[in-house]
């Protein structure tokens, strides 16, 4: 357990969205993983009442929005990039620290801002290395890598993950780039002959996620913004062999012909060409395909939640003594 002061309270901002988002997911895992250490944590949504109905973790929630709702000089706020000039957390009593999980968001959220201490924060969470030295070198905090993690629901046992796989590909549209519509379309009109189905990851619940990625052959995801890309690494969890393009801070973990199929941004061409290829030559290719599922499973396996909870304890040990 954690030594803090009981007067003090962490707050995680989060958005009112129903739309599946990892990222949100993180910061409930950040939250309940508080708690479970004797900290007195919440996820801090906006309208009284509001929970996230796609996302299958039980942590404390408190809400900005409720007219008694007040923090204090000793509280924490931690504030997602995209939220960081927001005027509801800038006016916040407390000590304020920005949680950055997609560099390409950090710019946009700053608003007129040069850099984080201008705006009052005193430091940040960094999801990935190469999120940390962007931080770090340009936006005026240090920014210690708290890993995210992967839901211990897309992990199979051996067994299942080595059972025939389903001839399908599942297409990623969450903030997928303008590339998707021409991917989505080549691939619908060649999968029939080529004995293949397509699948689009839209209005299902994380757990629902889960279920049809670890059934799936193929993961192909052209989101071009997000550091981490949950989905890859989900993919990779589940023995589902992604195909995607590197995006920002792929290079932290994506390795081509490795553990993915991976491609410059905006190659979607290439990527689709690879993904037909495989589609037709998937009897033949199996040793190939074992190989990058096993490959995939040790980056999986890189981010647990135990790996999580240990930097996010180490971070939060001198601002809660």
């Amino acid at each position: 357990m954690l030594g803090f002061r009981r007067s003090m309270q962490v707050y995680y901002y989060a958005p009112d969205t129903q739309t599946p988002s990892w990222g949100v997911g993180m910061l409930y895992c950040h939250v309940r993983i508080l708690c479970a250490h004797g900290v007195d944590a919440f996820v801090l949504h906006g309208k009284p009442g509001f929970r996230a109905r796609w996302l299958d973790i039980q942590a404390p929630r408190a809400y900005r929005e409720r007219a008694s709702f007040r923090t204090h000089a000793q509280d924490i706020l931690v504030v997602p990039e995209v939220f960081a000039a927001e005027p509801d957390a800038l006016r916040r009593a407390g000590r304020r620290i920005v949680f950055v999980q997609a560099s390409s968001y950090i710019a946009p959220g700053l608003g007129s801002a040069r850099d984080y201490r201008q705006l009052g924060y005193i430091g940040a969470m960094a999801v990935m290395p190469h999120v940390r030295e962007i931080v770090e070198k340009h936006y005026g905090v240090a920014a210690p890598v708290v890993p995210p993690c992967i839901a211990p629901y897309f992990f199979q046992d051996r067994v299942k993950r080595n059972r025939p796989r389903s001839r399908q590909v599942v297409l990623c549209p969450k903030v997928a780039c303008r590339d998707f519509p021409i991917v989505r379309q080549i691939l619908r009109d060649r999968a029939g002959p080529l004995g293949w189905r397509v699948a689009e990851l839209e209005n299902k619940s994380h757990r629902e996620v889960a279920r049809v990625l670890r059934r799936a052959a193929l993961l192909v995801n052209v989101n071009c913004q997000e550091s981490f890309n949950a989905t890859v690494p989900e993919a990779m969890a589940a023995g589902c062999i992604p195909v995607c393009y590197e995006a920002f801070g792929g290079r932290d973990y994506l390795r081509h012909g490795t553990n993915a199929y991976v491609f410059p941004t905006h190659h979607a061409y290439p990527l689709l060409e690879r993904t037909l290829e495989v589609m037709a030559s998937y009897d033949d290719i199996q040793p190939e395909l074992r190989r990058v599922r096993r490959g995939g499973l040790e980056t999986a396996n890189q981010y647990t939640e135990a790996r999580t909870e240990k930097a996010l304890i180490e971070y939060f040990k001198p601002l809660l003594a």
